[in-house]
């Protein structure tokens, strides 16, 4: 039996948190494994492994200089000794330090980073040392992500270290979710049933674009206006964002959901998803969107591309421009054949991004 370890430190919930959490339950269900989950007491990651029956250690991991306190370092390893880890995996680049470090000193036998954001790694001593001293694998959850962790260390880090699995998604549990929650958007936000209903999810931060899209949908209310755009998310930006609402005169256009937990039935229900971020690893809000059949418009950033690979299943506009998001968004509008893209990207996720593909792609370097 393999003994195995997840430290994720991320104080919210995100595709990180969502990774973690679904590799987790799955290994989890699997006799070959003995899994724990090591996050802060409050987060939603550490509830939802309690609810799910998976061990968990408390940890507080705030920044990169944790690494630095001797008395967690002392705390953390004896954990891993006393349960006898033999993997870890690592999400932030503050787990990578921490965990990196700790692991190394309890003798793990593999120490996992698995990267999810296609930005390039600081060309540094320190990150020298955990690539090559501390890491066994990196998983990278896109080719975009794998070049990018390259871009600064492929003088001194061997790339076959690094494996390429993407995101899945798990389309029983999407299917069951459904089944339960199937609450009335339209009735909830008072929308009319003529309007088109647009979603975009993700935190609300620089990351992910909302300022491109809003000016995008000042374009788009000039040659369509029966629209509505359901913002889901939380985010330090949001003061910032709902400014931008009132100097593009969108107040009747826009609804600021906030935190959402039941992300499939507004993909289900929405008309189509537009996904602006500036950068991204392997999306799950929009392999989640084509599971569940929700044509997308989405700004071209590379690992955007390697999923919608063609207009079959889905609109790529150019990033950062307004004015063709715009033009993509107008002409989802106008597409009287939107079932088609569906049911083109559900066949997709089927054949290359389900989570028992992902999984089993992780045991091989186990």
């Amino acid at each position: 039996m393999k003994r195995i370890v997840f430290l994720n430190s991320c104080p919210v919930w995100g595709g990180g948190e969502k990774w973690t959490f679904t590799t987790a339950k799955i290994l989890n269900e699997d006799p070959e494994f003995d899994i724990f989950i090591a996050t802060g007491r409050e987060t939603e990651l550490f509830r939802r492994a309690k609810e799910a029956g998976i061990k968990t250690k408390e940890i507080e991991v705030k920044s990169g200089i944790t690494v630095l306190n001797p008395i967690k370092v002392k705390v953390f390893v004896d954990f891993l000794k006393r349960n006898k880890i033999d993997i870890m995996f690592l999400n932030m680049s503050q787990d990578l330090k921490f965990g990196g470090i700790t692991g190394k000193l309890a003798g793990l036998e593999r120490i996992i980073y698995r990267r999810g954001l296609a930005v390039p790694i600081k060309d540094r001593f320190y990150n020298k040392f955990l690539f090559n001293k501390c890491l066994t694998n990196v998983i990278a959850n896109s080719i975009a992500v794998k070049k990018s962790l390259l871009k600064n260390t492929s003088s001194w880090f061997k790339k076959g270290k690094i494996d390429i699995i993407y995101n899945g998604v798990d389309l029983e549990i999407i299917k069951s979710e459904l089944d339960q929650n199937n609450s009335n958007l339209r009735n909830e936000f008072n929308i009319d049933a003529e309007e088109i209903l647009i979603s975009k999810i993700g935190r609300l931060t620089e990351q992910k674009g909302h300022k491109y899209l809003f000016e995008a949908l000042s374009i788009v209310k000039n040659d369509y206006d029966k629209f509505t755009v359901l913002i889901v998310g939380k985010g330090d930006s949001e003061k910032e964002l709902k400014t931008m609402v009132s100097k593009y005169n969108l107040e009747n256009h826009i609804i600021f959901t906030g935190f959402r937990s039941d992300i499939y039935n507004i993909l289900n229900q929405s008309d189509f998803l537009v996904h602006t971020a500036l950068w991204e690893g392997c999306p799950n809000t929009i392999l989640e969107a084509m599971a569940v059949g929700t044509p997308i418009v989405a700004s071209n950033i590379p690992s955007v591309e390697e999923i919608l690979i063609n207009e079959d299943v889905g609109y790529l506009a150019k990033n950062k421009n307004p004015k063709d998001i715009a033009s993509k968004m107008i002409k989802m509008i106008k597409n009287a054949n939107r079932n088609q893209l569906s049911f083109n990207a559900r066949k997709l996720i089927e054949k290359q991004f389900t989570t028992d593909i992902m999984v089993n792609n992780i045991k091989k370097i186990l």
